[in-house]
């Protein structure tokens, strides 16, 4: 009775402070993860947008969604390159502005800062970076770059007030890191940085000198800078080359190549040291584009591969020992039955989802984690990522709408493909009940503060990543409100 009397004493915070999806991964540290969310509802969308017809997404590129609901999408409307704005609620269409046409196909994605009133909405398409009035659309400004960007997403240092992202130059060395000014779309900085492609870069805060860069190569470096300042490289062991991002946390640096050559784990999955730049550990896994998504309960979950050339679209999941890494999973290999009896997994014997060009979402809460994750063929599924890969119970839901790279926030799960983008509900929680078992205990109380301690992200009920007294205050205040 007495903890029950503490919590109501609390002031009142919201539960989930940090509910938007503002980059390619997330956030500027590329961590894919919606912490203390619900699930979403696959069984139906809650609105379809598809531009009144003629519309064409852009499908791997991720949705961004602001802080007060905002979602800006990328595609063709009537052959034309668009950023096109919708509601989170409703899907309903607030503007739609002509972007430069993408490069080869690229899909970078865009990213917001702030609200409707007085934020921007930020694209990197062709050879230029345009800002957009958050809440009208009308272009702030515009800055031709000298070369293309492709599948290289912006990421955004509010604190240092600029906008950073990659060109585009993959067997050559030209491609450089472009720091550019928020308010004004000056250039501030641009070393040259060697051969990119697809070097989305993530940050880890401002610092005397600038934002503190890191960027992953097409010759299997990857680099850290301050501001112009090369501040450490290092040549990944194993590494035939990274065609896509890194994500941060804790210190450390996580990123996968692509290898052309080979059949599957052809490719190596690398943890670094973010401070020095020293190889913490590698491991084989599929080719891959997309970020890892490392959830920070010991597990690391990658979306690779792709049909044929030796390869299978697939999840893995590794287990991050510290100084080392097991592989706990891989979709493709846990599903497969082989119908034919030929000793080989092929098309149709095995449950087909994400793949190298894919960038999945997870949702981890106090009753565990899930992934949203999309098909190579369009389509949504939500696993079960505490559930046995080969069990019937892995797959929690599955919808036909979607496919494409998804974000979660703000009451809803965002996915493009093809025609249509899908907006899909998130189903109610409670986030008081940290057991799972449906009442209210000083058990919840319990369990919140074990997870708490073991830095386990589902204690992360704030949603900005790290664990700090503010989650503490989240789960109490839910607590003292109940479960209606």
């Amino acid at each position: 009775m007495r903890i029950a009397t503490c919590f109501v004493c609390i002031l009142a915070l919201p539960a989930l402070a940090d509910d938007a999806w503002t980059h390619a991964g997330k956030d500027a540290q590329r961590r894919s993860i919606a912490a203390g969310s619900s699930l979403p509802d696959l069984s139906s969308p809650a609105w379809v947008y598809d531009g009144g017809g003629g519309f064409q997404a852009v499908s791997q590129a991720t949705p961004v969604v602001s802080q007060d609901g905002v979602v800006v999408v990328l595609g063709m409307l009537e052959g034309v390159a668009h950023a096109v704005a919708l509601e989170a609620a409703t899907g309903a269409e607030r503007w739609r502005t002509p972007i430069d046409p993408p490069a080869f196909a690229s899909w970078s994605s865009p990213v917001v800062l702030g609200t409707r009133e007085g934020g921007l909405a930020i694209v990197a398409s062709g050879s230029t970076l345009a800002a957009f009035d958050l809440g009208s659309g009308e272009e702030a400004w515009s800055l031709e770059l000298g070369q293309r960007v492709v599948n290289a997403s912006p990421a955004i240092d509010a604190a240092a007030g600029l906008v950073l992202v990659t060109t585009y130059d993959p067997f050559g060395g030209a491609a450089r890191l472009l720091a550019v000014d928020l308010g004004s779309g000056e250039l501030v900085t641009e070393p040259t940085i060697g051969p990119a492609s697809g070097a989305s870069p993530a940050l880890l805060g401002s610092r005397a000198l600038g934002p503190r860069a890191l960027v992953a190569l097409t010759n299997g470096f990857v680099r850290c800078y301050e501001g112009e300042s090369l501040l450490w490289e290092i040549d990944a062991p194993g590494a035939t080359g990274f065609f896509g991002g890194l994500s941060l946390l804790d210190g450390h640096a996580y990123a996968a190549t692509y290898g052309f050559s080979g059949g599957r784990d052809n490719s190596v999955l690398v943890k670094i040291d973010a401070l020095d730049g020293s190889v913490v550990w590698s491991t084989p896994t599929e080719r891959t584009n997309a970020m890892p998504i490392v959830l920070g309960d010991g597990r690391v979950v990658l979306s690779a591969g792709l049909e044929g050339f030796g390869s299978l679209p697939t999840v893995q999941v590794f287990g991050d020992l510290g100084d080392a890494a097991e592989r706990r999973w891989d979709l493709a290999f846990a599903t497969w039955d082989d119908l034919n009896g030929n000793g080989r997994i092929d098309p149709g014997e095995y449950l087909a989802l994400g793949g190298w060009d894919h960038q999945p979402a997870a949702i981890v809460s106090s009753t565990g984690a899930a992934l949203l994750v999309g098909s190579p063929t369009g389509g949504l599924a939500l696993l079960d990522l505490d559930a046995d890969p080969a069990g019937a119970q892995l797959v929690l839901a599955r919808s036909d709408w979607g496919g494409g790279s998804p974000a979660v926030a703000r009451g809803v799960a965002v996915s493009a493909w093809g025609d249509h983008v899908a907006g899909f509900a998130l189903a109610e929680a409670c986030l008081a009940d940290f057991d799972g078992d449906g009442e209210l205990t000083i058990f919840d109380f319990l369990a919140f503060q074990n997870a708490f301690a073991a830095g386990d992200l589902r204690a992360d009920l704030d949603g900005d990543g790290s664990l700090t007294l503010f989650d503490f205050l989240a789960f109490q205040n839910a607590f003292a409100a109940g479960c209606g």
